[in-house]
């Protein structure tokens, strides 16, 4: 499972530990940190998946909270077959795979739907040009300070101010539903009377419904995809615009393709921000790509499936382990949001799991010895990375006797 890490909290993914621990030695081998160097933080908003995966021992990246089940193999093949095309400029109108996406989202009347939905290069380029364009003025609020930083870093690029939500000053609101990474979600039903309290006339409502797609396979009628009606009635009888935006990148696996969509409230919306938007702004590959995961029914079948299972059994675990953690999140989540109770903990754990190059999902077998306070550290003697076992330089062998007598202790994470 994906994994994230503030002010106490992680996810991670876990088996039962071993029991014959011997008590740790009084020297036990420092962790060193394993920096990346992806981002100018002057300038820049930090994204998971990208510190973790350019490390120089990686072995496994959990750091995001796309599907386990790692890309569909038919759309990673259609990538392949798009070389062929690549002598050409893709559609600037992203024909005929806007129609496919739209016919997929909104069965009944995908031509409607066609009318307002527009592709982008991720959801991060629509967010930027929503803002920009498509939103009123004034400041912007977001529903919870912990969710995806994205909406905030444009906002504040646009030049507005931030205020709470509860102030009722702001044109803006950026709600993330479910909420990455907190995992608190609000059924359409209680989203929709969440956006009439708080929201007043002239205001612009940005939902981001990337990971309410592992809802199930009757996730549309508890989204706002459904509710096309109640859409239209903000805007015309209030001046709310509902944008419901996408990043399908989570859902299929493929943050390096950069996919995402945007729902707009009004035909208007959608062609005033196609002005702006960049030509050819998703190349054939990340067309394909999309075609063909839209068509592949089986992939989602195996989510629905397999991602509640999963989930279920690593809180499970962790619970045995650690019976005072608190496990936040739907049950058919694709991570969970854990408060371990304290940040040192989360942080420290972090940064073990980088000394053998995955994120804190692929280290198991361990321990943590001591109550809470600086003198807390995990015993490993037993630990393993993605199956294997954590060796005295940190890194993995296949061989339990190779790794079985030493020790390695926390270091405090500054």
């Amino acid at each position: 499972m994906p994994m994230g890490v503030d002010q106490g909290y992680c996810a991670t993914q876990a088996v039962e530990p071993a029991v014959d621990f011997v008590k740790p030695q009084k020297d036990p081998l420092p962790v060193a940190k394993v920096e990346a160097k992806n981002w100018d933080l002057e300038t820049q908003q930090p994204h998971g998946g990208q510190e973790w995966s350019t490390i120089s021992n990686f072995v496994d990246d959990f750091s995001v909270t796309t599907n386990f089940l790692g890309p569909p193999m038919k759309a990673v093949a259609a990538c392949g077959t798009a070389i062929h095309e690549i002598e050409h400029y893709p559609p600037a109108n992203f024909e005929p795979y806007l129609s496919e996406l739209a016919a997929w989202i909104q069965p009944d009347d995908y031509k409607e739907l066609h009318s307002r939905l527009m592709l982008g290069n991720g959801a991060s380029e629509l967010i930027d040009l929503c803002i920009r364009i498509g939103a009123h003025q004034g400041p912007f609020a977001v529903k919870s300070d912990a969710q995806y930083k994205e909406y905030e870093r444009a906002a504040l690029a646009d030049g507005r101010e931030k205020v709470a939500p509860t102030s009722g000053k702001f044109g803006l609101l950026a709600v993330i539903n479910p909420c990455n990474p907190t995992g608190e979600y609000l059924p359409v039903e209680d989203m929709k009377k969440y956006i009439e309290r708080t929201c007043k006339p002239s205001t612009t409502v940005l939902v981001d419904e990337s990971m309410q797609l592992w809802r199930g396979p009757e996730w549309r009628s508890d989204s706002l995809v459904s509710q096309r009606d109640w859409v239209r009635q903000m805007y015309e009888e209030k001046d709310i615009r509902v944008y419901i935006m996408h990043s399908w990148t989570k859902i299929w696996t493929c943050p390096g393709i950069r996919l995402g969509s945007l729902i707009c409230p009004h035909p208007k919306f959608k062609s005033e921000m196609l002005k702006h938007q960049v030509p050819w702004s998703l190349n054939v590959f990340a067309l394909r790509f999309l075609s063909a995961c839209i068509k592949d029914a089986y992939f989602m079948k195996q989510t629905w499936e397999a991602c509640p299972r999963l989930r279920a059994r690593t809180m499970e675990t962790l619970t045995e382990m650690f019976p005072d953690w608190e496990f936040h999140g739907e049950p058919w989540l694709s991570w969970l949001w854990i408060d371990t109770k304290d940040k040192d903990v989360a942080a420290r754990a972090v940064e073990v799991a980088k000394k053998a190059g995955v994120s804190v999902g692929g280290v198991q077998n361990c321990i943590i010895w001591g109550n809470h306070s600086s003198t807390q550290f995990p015993d490993v003697s037993h630990g393993t990375c993605n199956g294997m076992y954590i060796n005295k330089e940190g890194g993995v062998s296949t061989s339990y006797a190779a790794s079985k007598k030493w020790r390695i202790n926390w270091v405090a994470v500054e």
